[in-house]
């Protein structure tokens, strides 16, 4: 499978009204299409797409950006958190090869109380060469092999930062050893020149002293 193409797909299951189904989302993003959709529904695998038209009637029944809209969308088709929205999948009843899932918003009602309010729907067809869910597993059985992958390519790259942590860290010991005996080696000098210098200044101040003594005398 085309690596762009994992990479933006999704697959979630729904508790829809007793039924399960898992629906896997296709994410296009193009100059018409929001995203292709395929729900499996036991048996019977549906397809649809959300074009951006519809997704324009949506948003602005919310009065939500584009950005904003597309982000709700795919928190709603692809998290695990469906708390503040409610599904349905309802079949046509003039038409058994037709069917729509819908997404509904809650909300707080001064009046109502809890309300919905449809964020979006997709109308999907029942595919005449049906799909099974073994699909989805292989997709998934793939999908968890990169992980994988990903996850050995960091624990490698883990385990490099991990020695070159250490490395630092020893050379910083080594660094502050190197200081320390620098500081003790500088400071017993110091100590050295300083008291070279008393000696120095006491000699100088002894002779002065004598020269003092002899004019005196002198005189």
């Amino acid at each position: 499978m085309d690596q762009n193409i994992k990479k933006n797909t999704s697959i979630t299951k729904f508790d829809v009204k007793g039924r399960t189904l898992y629906v896997k989302v296709l994410w296009k993003q193009n100059n018409h299409d929001l995203f292709h959709i395929k729900i499996f529904d036991g048996e019977i695998s549906w397809s649809g797409k959300f074009t951006n038209d519809v997704a324009k009637k949506y948003r602005e029944r919310f009065e939500e950006s584009e950005e904003q809209y597309i982000k709700q969308v795919k928190k709603n088709l692809k998290g695990r958190d469906h708390s503040g929205f409610t599904y349905d999948f309802t079949l046509n009843p003039d038409d058994d090869n037709t069917a729509t899932f819908t997404w509904k918003k809650k909300f707080q009602d001064s009046m109502h109380g809890l309300a919905l309010l449809v964020h979006g729907s997709v109308q999907v067809y029942r595919d005449t060469a049906q799909e099974s869910k073994d699909l989805l597993l292989d997709f998934l059985i793939e999908e968890n092999k990169e992980l994988r992958n990903v996850i050995h390519d960091l624990n490698g790259k883990n385990d490099v930062i991990d020695s070159d942590l250490k490395k630092c860290k020893a050379e910083l010991e080594k660094f502050v050893d190197i200081k320390s005996s620098l500081e003790t080696s500088l400071y017993g000098k110091f100590v050295q020149l300083l008291n070279a210098k008393k000696r120095r200044i006491q000699v100088m101040e002894g002779g002065l002293q004598k020269f003092s003594n002899v004019l005196a005398t002198n005189q």
